[in-house]
């Protein structure tokens, strides 16, 4: 049987599982949480909602919080949940451990704005040292006792970036596959355009009831949910495009490249250093895939389509 979802203050329940709806969820160090009311309780990336997190931890009733994967958004609160065991996809694990780990896949350059800007969070929200006690596996099934829930490894956001498939409720919650109108981010490191894309391919093989993600307070019915993925895909094509048209005026270098307004407005990057490192970044990764196609090559300290 179906279960039907409801509206719930915090924002939506589907059996014994309520989505947690971000409060700020524009910033970047928030995203939607999830509860699942098990015998064995667990949360899913606590960074919704302050007060309403902080309940459940006071409640006891906790037991488990599972990090999709390691973005500050994902865990800022996992301080609350003192006494939880904590899981995460195995990938994924040196930089949950600590600042330093993650530090280091925030870009080339040491001192970069996503640096700072990350330094300015932890220290901000307090976050020290975390640990983990599990790390997960693809098709793995979560230690519950009374639901049924198994791991999606759905890497190229981060390498152990995870959604999961929830069997008895027919829903299926993809994570940082970012259904709003600021699509896919892909700064950092370790982050992977053809891995990110060969997940959304695997995402299209499940056919469940509904579909929920990390960001945008909405559960998804299938038509609107793979009508939003494939808008979601498709912003991979259309940067690759874009790329290529300002290439063909005239050879540019990745810093010109960066302040034409590819991935986010050209009026954000004007007055946001943080989104000018993170359309650099980005951007770098998807001169580097058209190069390996052929398609432009770097001269002379410019990028020039082929």
């Amino acid at each position: 049987m179906v279960k039907e979802a409801k509206i719930t203050p915090h924002g939506m329940q589907v059996g014994n599982l309520e989505l947690i709806w971000a409060v700020n969820s524009k910033d970047f160090f928030f995203s939607n949480s999830l509860f699942i009311d098990d015998t064995e309780a667990m949360v899913v990336d606590p960074s919704a909602n302050f007060s309403y997190l902080e309940h459940l931890a006071s409640s006891k009733r906790v037991s488990q919080v599972l990090n999709t994967h390691f973005h500050i958004d994902h865990r800022s609160l996992n301080h609350l949940f003192k006494d939880a065991r904590f899981l995460c996809h195995k990938k994924d694990l040196r930089a949950l451990l600590s600042l330093d780990n993650y530090l280091k896949l925030a870009g080339k350059e040491k001192n970069n704005e996503y640096v700072l800007w990350l330094q300015k969070i932890f220290s901000a929200l307090n976050l020290g040292q975390a640990h983990v006690d599990e790390t997960l596996l693809d098709q793995q099934t979560l230690p519950l006792k009374d639901s049924e829930v198994r791991v999606v490894h759905l890497p190229g956001h981060t390498p152990g970036h995870i959604g999961l498939h929830f069997m008895d409720l027919d829903l299926l919650f993809v994570s940082d596959v970012d259904l709003t109108p600021l699509g896919p981010w892909y700064a950092g490191t370790t982050s992977n355009i053809d891995q990110f894309l060969a997940s959304l391919q695997k995402i299209k093989t499940f056919h469940c009831r509904y579909y929920a993600s990390s960001h945008g307070s909405r559960l998804y019915e299938p038509e609107t949910f793979f009508e939003k993925l494939q808008r979601f895909e498709d912003a991979f094509r259309i940067r690759d495009e874009k790329l290529l048209e300002a290439l063909q005026e005239s050879p540019k270098s990745l810093e010109e490249l960066a302040q034409i307004g590819i991935i986010y407005r050209k009026v954000w990057l004007k007055k946001d250093p943080l989104k000018q490192s993170f359309e650099k970044q980005m951007l770098e990764k998807h001169l580097q895939r058209l190069e390996k196609a052929g398609q432009v090559h770097w001269e002379e300290g410019q990028w020039n389509k082929a």
